[in-house]
């Protein structure tokens, strides 16, 4: 497996990661689900263009290789120009796939880092809503210990206390269910913590994919950008009737690029 399709079965990896967490809050399901969708988007975008790379090295390299024995054959310069016109085309229709992926690839590594930023936002949402919690179980907490010694105070009395018993339970019991709910919701919050910093990581592998991701394509656009520049200037010689030696020994320069650009392309 070469780099590029191991960088997408890396990201396909992750992606399953991303989808198989739960428990997070709402506002992270969003981005869990945005995420996935980029990736399962844009993988048959790469797919393609990986297709349409090996199919341009399958069809180029015999073409090449035809025209470097024209030329070492010297046949006549006008077949030449009619062969070498159609690998002009090709690499043309490929440097033109190659760049709108590549584009494709940069915007969604933006977006993906732009998720970054929104999970932060809502890690930071849920600690103020736990801090606001915990100030609340605190006061609650100590209501409900105020009204039980309350209660217990007005059940020693015995006869003496039962005016105000009935009110000093329902006190007591009403702070003990607040203690219960808050409780029940710190609970729920610390389980979305923890959903959400294991979403965190898996943002983060899925970034440092995208990142491979961009580089590999920056090579693979280099590298088809130069032999576009190879081959039309390789087509301007012929058009201006160069040295066949000349012309020959960049076809075995463009002839190179283009095994290169099979495994780029793997």
């Amino acid at each position: 497996m070469g780099y590029l399709s191991q960088a997408v079965a890396n990201l396909l990896i992750t992606e399953q990661q991303v989808r198989s967490l739960s428990g997070l809050p709402p506002a992270a399901q969003n981005v869990q689900s945005a995420s996935a969708t980029l990736v399962g988007t844009l993988v048959p975008e790469i797919r393609s263009t990986q297709s349409k790379g090996t199919a341009f090295v399958a069809t180029a390299l015999p073409q090449l290789n035809e025209i470097s024995s024209m030329l070492s054959d010297k046949i006549g310069l006008p077949q030449i120009k009619t062969k070498m016109a159609v690998v002009v085309q090709e690499v043309g229709q490929l440097q033109s796939s190659v760049n709108q992926l590549a584009t494709e690839v940069n915007s969604a590594s933006q977006q993906l880092f732009g998720y970054f930023n929104q999970l932060s936002a809502i890690e930071s949402q849920i600690s103020n809503q736990m801090a606001g919690l915990q100030g609340q179980l605190g006061n609650a907490e100590g209501e409900e210990e105020a009204a039980k010694k309350r209660y217990y105070y007005l059940l020693a009395l015995g006869p003496f206390g039962l005016a105000g018993l009935a009110v000093a339970l329902g006190l007591y019991l009403k702070w003990r269910s607040d203690v219960n709910g808050y409780q029940n919701q710190i609970n729920s919050l610390n389980g979305q913590i923890g959903s959400l910093s294991a979403m965190n990581a898996a943002t983060r592998t899925l970034g440092q994919g995208f990142q491979g991701l961009v580089s590999k394509l920056s090579g693979v656009k280099n590298s088809v950008d130069f032999l576009a520049t190879e081959v039309l200037a390789i087509d301007d010689d012929l058009n201006e009737n160069d040295a066949p030696f000349v012309i020959g020994l960049k076809v075995r320069a463009a002839i190179t690029e283009v095994n290169t650009l099979g495994i780029d392309f793997s």
